[in-house]
């Protein structure tokens, strides 16, 4: 259980509610936008992507739930352990995206490429190492 005097946990669900109504808004601003340049409804439906929810729900469900947790996880983490630490930690998610990036989809090319991004993530790790020496509890 969380305490009381961890900071930040509590606008999860004012970020989540305030996401939801900016991406309604930009939803709608982009109706808007179509309808005014096709001059119809219908047309300006056809026009906004559709949301494949049959297809997406369980997997966009998923990918959220994990993105939440992730996301209160690293506000807790930053409480914890400051800013220097904690953000840095979160941070480096980075170099697990990097990680999947080269070796699942290949996006990096070139063993010198790879090499570079290797020899980077790891002053990328020593710099967490380091700072992880001036927490003070």
């Amino acid at each position: 259980m969380v305490s009381a005097n961890t900071k930040g946990v509590h606008f999860a669900i004012s970020f989540g509610v305030g996401a939801l109504i900016i991406n309604a808004l930009l939803w709608f601003a982009r109706f808007l936008f179509y309808f005014k340049r096709k001059g119809s409804v219908n047309n300006a439906l056809a026009c906004l992507p559709s949301f494949h929810i049959r297809v997406m729900w369980k997997s966009g469900c998923t990918a959220g739930f994990l993105w939440s947790i992730g996301n209160m996880c690293s506000m807790i983490s930053v409480s914890c352990l400051g800013q220097g630490i904690g953000y840095s930690v979160v941070q480096s998610a980075m170099l697990v995206s990097g990680l999947w990036g080269i070796f699942y989809y290949h996006e990096v090319e070139g063993q010198r490429n790879i090499q570079m991004w290797f020899f980077f993530a790891c002053i990328t790790v020593v710099g967490i190492v380091w700072l992880s020496y001036e927490h003070v509890s």
